[in-house]
């Protein structure tokens, strides 16, 4: 058993170590305890020193398999694993300070203000420095001789790594191992250690300061910005645009910027006051005011700073009364270091950084980390938790311990967390509104949310007292509460209006109320009292008619619910672990059932099964409210704590008050059901007025207007009216309207009920400016230039708001005609002025000469719309072409012209377009082809020739007296030779031999003008 105390409630409770459950608990009256020991005369052990054959020389510390020495820091062991020798001039852990020629170590428990140090005097200017403290090295700057150099703090000797210029705010980053430092106030310089190479990362900043590392993420940090307007900024050391983290707007004059990798914080000074932000630049809290710092840097829980020659420190909180340490250091200290090799972790992938990117729960492992979420919540894939909230059949309950609200499913037992954390203890849910209402005892409010744990607010203030348990009336939604003080007259039970800030104390004098309930159709109020006396009160739930209808046999009554099927109470007792039952006037009182030990706590009913929390049961239990047996449904839950205050919502009967359901009873403020009705009441130190319906004070929103008739309204803030319009005016609102807290309703009082008027607007109209547009109306109008009225010069507007004739059609356009002739005009308006283009119809064509006409400010178009579209002959003859000035019209004698090698049939070369839009001749045999004859006089061509113009071709006489002779046809259609006297009854001549071939040449012209010489030979036939 594991025993607790508590100073505040002057207890001690005894709790299982192998389960965490609570056994009991005893009150300690004579004081507040402040420690615990438990003594046991009986049980003695004796134990032998497992060190006592070892002679060590510091300390022996008890290992498994065997114990071992150990020494103290700044030492190691030697050979003999017993003695302690000095390791070197630094301790393990501590705190470095230098000024231009020496470093102070400050040995880390001088944190707790244990002072010790040691010197180490150096031939360089340290203009500043850096440590890595897993290699025991010092990086500094020497400003005097321009060199970065390493210090080996085991040896004490130095070397140089680089040749530098004089910098200030020298880091190291041990997860990349570089260096880097600003440069001329507006670059930051790089130093790879492992390579030796030096690059510059960022230039062109301004009056740069304080440079700082996150060597988990490589982010690093400066401040930047002329003084009185500088920033925090961030980078990267991929050379990432620099980024506004802390804007001017939040700084005062911000120096010594460090980043605290135990924290994921960012510390500065301010003016003398320390400073912190997390790496995201957002929660800037303020911690100490420093007079006199120069640096600031943190560590583990503590803020160090130096002011002068002195170090200072003390706890991060700001709210801690721990003491501050001071201590002596170098004289003219310039720069500090943590040196702490436990620092130097790589905590990428684990809990350490961010939580581990987990939403929730971060769980080390070997390999890193897992992230889970709370009981009720699933994990996804981007290690977020999810919430698959339940809408209806459910409980609502609490675990103020763990900060939780829960959802149990009512079939299947299933826990669903609310993904909010509060410190809820009592709870109810609006069935109404589907929010959750719960009771803050540490903030000592009653707060309000959704079931998706968003919009979270405060309904309200409790004071000096604190809201425990939760009801509301759903005749009304005002809210009951027990609330529980200090001192008697501080415990009482309230009421919270719906919708307001206003809250009632109905019963009061009573000692420590609990549990509470409504019954609004009987118009009573229950409550249980646990201590003192304990008893179960009842009163009207005006707080009226008070009476303790239980009294008697009662150890510590809390849970309290009601059965409003049977009329009957049902409360729990924790001490005697029973539940019981009665009627609603404490008869026929009857024990239901005792769960042994179970301490059963909060309790509801839904159907035929209670359902109740128990202070040794982390579940809920179901239970027969008939026959007391328990029924399976909830498995026990290791992660919950003790589940206190449960509301079930299901889709079931609500009891309510029909005296208070309807328009709040007529009240302007509280509407308390009784069992005779209702009462009418008011907020603490308000009274009713005479009427017994409002209270002082309280605006009534106006009820005489001259639209609006308001039907049995009570006129109160937060009331909806019923209401209708008087004749003449009509609504778009519904039938109902508010009242507001001020005595105004929702809307302007025109816009409930607007007078009916007919539009002002008509299509290309106006009306006249006498006209009102109210029903009956008669009203001229007027038309909107170049538009004309169709057939009205008057309309009336009717009862129902709208004109008796179409407004789109009193006015038509006045321009030109809407038709043309076989034809159409295109996208146009036929307004004056206007110009449009036309189509025709088929059979009919566009006039070549008219491609567009326009409106003239006669309403004429510019052309004979007859004459746009006619019917035309073909625009086109075969192998040939019409001249430009032929229009096709019927009547038109056109001239035409045949393309090349092809010749006109007909002259003259003219034809006439007659009727149907026919040509009088063919078009088609107007040109033909060029030939010459193929028909000779007593002779022939050879058969391959076809008379083509250019063609060249054999001819042969009939009587074969003489060789072939080759004609060639000319572009006018003649053969080159006459053709008529080749072939004749003459003597034919024998050509001469030319070497046994005959050689002819002809001349001829081709179509294309040409002139072609033909030489060729001709076999002699002989051969």
């Amino acid at each position: 058993m594991l025993y607790v105390i508590s100073a505040n409630q002057q207890e001690m409770f005894t709790i299982d170590a192998y389960s965490g459950l609570q056994l009991f608990s005893g009150d300690i009256s004579s004081g507040q305890p402040k420690a615990i020991h438990v003594y046991d005369a009986i049980t003695k052990r004796t134990k032998q020193d497992p060190c006592v054959d070892l002679d060590c020389d510091h300390m022996c510390l008890n290992t498994k398999p065997e114990p071992k020495c150990l020494c103290a820091d700044g030492y190691v062991l030697d050979d003999d694993e017993e003695t302690c020798i000095e390791k070197f001039t630094f301790y393990e852990r501590g705190f470095l300070v230098s000024n231009e020629s020496m470093f102070a170590i400050h040995e880390v428990h001088s944190i707790n203000g244990r002072e010790t140090r040691r010197f180490l005097k150096m031939q360089s200017y340290v203009e500043t420095f850096a440590v890595d403290a897993q290699s025991d090295y010092i990086y500094f700057l020497d400003s005097k001789n321009k060199f970065l150099k390493k210090l080996d703090m085991i040896s004490t000797l130095s070397s140089t790594l680089a040749i530098t210029p004089s910098g200030r705010g020298l880091i190291f980053d041990w997860l990349t191992n570089r260096l880097a430092w600003i440069e001329s106030l507006n670059s930051i310089i790089s130093f790879s250690i492992k390579f030796g190479m030096t690059s510059r990362i960022y230039s062109k900043l301004q009056n740069l300061d304080s440079l700082t590392v996150d060597s988990h993420s490589g982010t690093l940090y400066w401040i930047s910005g002329p003084i009185g307007s500088r920033s925090i900024v961030y980078g990267t050391w991929e050379k990432d645009p620099p980024t506004v983290l802390i804007s001017e707007a939040n700084l005062d004059n911000p120096v010594s910027l460090q980043y605290d990798d135990t924290t994921n914080r960012l510390y500065w000074l301010d003016g003398f006051l320390i400073k912190s932000s997390k790496a995201n630049g957002l929660d800037i809290n303020s911690h100490h005011f420093a007079m006199g710092a120069t640096k600031v840097f943190p560590y583990k829980y503590y803020l160090g700073w130096i002011s002068g020659d002195q170090i200072h420190f003390k706890r991060k909180s700001m709210t801690s009364s721990s003491s501050e340490f001071i201590f002596n250091t170098v004289q003219s200290a310039k720069n500090v270091v943590v040196f702490d090799s436990s620092l130097q972790k790589d905590k990428r992938g684990t809990c350490h950084i961010l939580n581990g990117g987990c939403e929730d729960i971060c769980v080390p492992t070997t390999g890193g980390r897992k992230c889970e979420c709370d009981i009720g919540q699933k994990i996804q894939k981007d290690n977020t938790c999810y919430s698959d909230q339940l809408m209806s059949n459910f409980i609502i309950v609490t675990d103020p311990f763990h900060g939780r609200i829960l959802q149990i499913d009512l079939q299947t037992g299933s826990v669903v967390k609310i993904p909010i954390t509060a410190t809820a203890f009592g709870v109810a849910f609006d069935k109404s509104s589907q929010t959750i209402l719960y009771s803050d005892t540490v903030n000592k409010t009653i707060m309000s949310t959704t079931l998706y744990g968003k919009n979270t607010s405060i309904l309200f203030s409790s004071g000096f007292s604190y809201a425990l348990h939760l009801a509301i009336d759903f005749s009304t939604g005002n809210i009951f509460f027990s609330a529980v003080g200090k001192e008697i007259l501080s415990n009482y039970i309230g009421v919270v209006h719906s919708s307001s800030i206003f809250y009632k104390e109905v019963v009061y004098l009573i000692n420590v109320p609990s549990e509470i309930a409504v019954h609004p159709s009987k118009g009573f109020l229950f409550w249980v009292e646990p201590y003192g006396t304990p008893a179960i009160g009842r009163s009207y739930m005006d707080g009226k008619g008070k009476v303790y209808i239980i009294a008697e046999n009662l150890k510590r009554p809390n849970g309290l619910t009601i059965d409003y099927t049977s009329n009957q109470l049902f409360w729990t007792d924790i001490e005697t672990s029973r539940i019981e039952f009665s009627n609603l006037d404490g008869g026929n009182r009857q024990v239901l059932a005792t769960d042994t030990a179970a301490q059963p706590l909060s309790i509801g009913i839904h159907g035929q099964y209670l359902y109740y929390t128990a202070s040794n049961r982390q579940r809920i239990t179901k239970m027969d409210k008939t026959t007391g047996l328990k029924v399976p449904f909830m498995s026990p839950i290791p992660e919950l704590g003790e589940v206190e205050s449960l509301d079930i919502y299901a889709d079931e009967f609500i009891d309510v008050s029909s005296s208070c359901s309807h328009k709040n009873g007529m009240c302007s403020t509280f509407c308390f059901p009784t069992p005779m009705g209702r009462t009418c009441g008011c907020q603490n130190n308000v009274y009713l007025q005479s009427d017994q319906l409002t209270c002082q004070g309280v605006t009534r929103c106006p009820t005489e207007l001259p639209n609006v008739k308001f039907l049995d309204c009570p006129p109160y803030p937060g009331q909806l009216c019923d209401f209708e319009c008087k004749p003449g005016y009509r609504s778009n609102l519904g039938k109902k309207v508010s009242c507001l807290s001020g005595g105004q309703w929702e809307l302007p009082v025109t816009a409930i009920c607007e007078a009916i008027q007919c539009p002002l607007s008509l299509e290309n109209a106006v009306l006249s400016s006498e006209c009102s547009r109210r029903p009956g109306d008669s009203c001229t109008f007027s038309c909107a230039q170049g538009y004309r009225p169709s057939s009205l010069d008057k309309i009336v507007c009717t009862n129902e708001g709208t004109w008796n004739a179409d407004i789109t059609t009193l006015c038509s356009i006045s321009g030109c005609p809407k038709t043309i002739e076989n034809g159409r005009l295109r996208n146009c308006q036929y307004k004056i002025g206007e110009s449009c283009r036309y189509e025709c119809n088929d059979q009919f064509d566009i006039n070549p000469l008219v491609s567009y006409v326009v409106c003239d400010s006669s309403g004429v178009w510019n052309h004979d719309t007859s004459e746009l579209c006619v019917r035309m002959c073909p625009s086109s003859i075969k192998n040939g072409h019409l001249t430009p000035d032929c229009l096709r019209h019927i009547g038109d004698r056109c001239s035409f012209s045949c393309d090349e090698k092809y010749r006109a049939t007909i002259k003259p070369t003219t034809i006439v377009c007659t009727t149907g839009g026919v040509w009088d001749r063919d078009a088609n045999e107007l040109c033909v082809e060029i030939k010459c004859p193929l028909e000779i006089p007593f002779g022939r061509l050879s058969s391959v020739c076809r008379g083509l113009v250019g063609e060249i071709c054999a001819l042969n006489c009939d009587d074969e007296t003489m060789e072939s002779v080759h004609v060639f046809c000319s572009s006018m259609g003649f053969w080159d030779k006459d053709i008529s006297t080749i072939c004749t009854a003459r003597k034919r001549k024998q050509p001469k031999d030319i070497s046994d071939n005959n050689i002819y040449m002809y001349v001829g012209a081709l179509a294309v003008g040409a002139v072609v010489i033909i030489m060729f030979c001709q076999q002699n036939r002989r051969h």
